[in-house]
């Protein structure tokens, strides 16, 4: 999900805590946020990035080792460390189950293994989650600043929700599954809790659609046509592109056009995004004897 959702969701599970458990509730919001840290590994360089996302900050294994040295070192400055290192064990392992629902994947057994794990029950930003949270934050914000503890009834209706709709949309995605036996991926909609974006293989092309997991019915989108084994050879090596085809099993060279005396190629995430975002677009020049000579990664 994205950070502002972590936070949300965060910030409620701790609301009748926010007074009387202090230390438990602080625990709970920060463990929410912090595993998407690893977003400033964008400022190392591209790459960096794209190994570091949603592995191991989000690994119950590395997330259980910090919370336990977490809360040896809140018990030594006399903070309740128990308290703390629970709370912020509860926000990291709800941070990754939360992820775990979407379509980036994640790397939940690092660094015992790199394997990513990913639902594609909900988008990474989902319209009825996000306006669950302001819903819920708009009624808990003046009660906390008001009296300090939250009812714990507005925390216990959000998650009764949350699970409700989530679990429902793991059903929708099954019968969407069933109706696209296909289909390689099938992407939730943002907007339309029912809709899935597919993709299946078509020879030397992967036909885009669109799926209704209510009714079944489906609409073509697009035919992109898939040159990888024409230019596998140039590009074997390449870091960028080996880094996008472990995130995503429809990452393929789309396009090859002339350019001047080399070749322009174009490299992309076929899996509908909603937004229609470039992220994971990467273009590369070869020359005339197909040796890399430029390229430009969009992440």
């Amino acid at each position: 999900m994205d950070i502002l959702t972590h936070a949300g969701v965060g910030l409620i599970a701790a609301s009748p805590l926010l007074a009387s458990r202090p230390e438990l509730a602080l625990g709970v919001v920060a463990g929410s946020v912090l595993p998407d840290l690893d977003a400033f590994c964008r400022l190392w360089d591209q790459r960096a990035f794209l190994r570091a996302h949603q592995t191991w900050s989000h690994a119950l294994p590395v997330q259980l080792a910090v919370s336990l040295a977490v809360a040896a070192v809140a018990a030594l400055i006399g903070w309740n460390g128990l308290a703390f290192g629970g709370g912020l064990l509860v926000g990291l392992i709800g941070h990754s189950l939360l992820d775990l629902s979407n379509t980036f994947g994640v790397a939940w057994f690092t660094p015992f293994s790199r394997r990513r794990f990913c639902l594609e029950w909900v988008f990474f930003i989902d319209a009825l989650v996000l306006a669950a949270v302001a819903v819920t934050l708009w009624r808990v914000i003046p009660i906390w600043l008001q009296k300090g503890d939250v009812p714990a009834l507005y925390a216990e209706a959000f998650f009764a929700f949350l699970s409700a709709y989530f679990l429902g949309k793991g059903v929708l995605r099954r019968r969407a599954g069933r109706f696209s036996p296909k289909a390689k991926s099938l992407v939730p909609s943002a907007l339309v809790p029912w809709r899935f974006f597919g993709t299946q293989r078509e020879q030397q092309a992967v036909t885009l659609f669109r799926v209704d997991a209510l009714t079944g019915a489906q609409a073509p989108v697009a035919q992109v046509p898939v040159l990888d084994e024409l230019f596998a050879g140039a590009l074997e090596t390449l870091p960028e592109f080996n880094l996008m085809r472990e995130i995503s099993p429809e990452y393929h060279v789309v396009s090859a056009s002339a350019d001047g005396p080399g070749t322009r190629l174009l490299c992309r995430d076929l899996r509908m995004r909603n937004f229609g975002t470039r992220f994971g677009d990467l273009e590369v020049w070869l020359d005339a004897s197909r040796q890399i000579a430029q390229r430009r990664f969009h992440v």
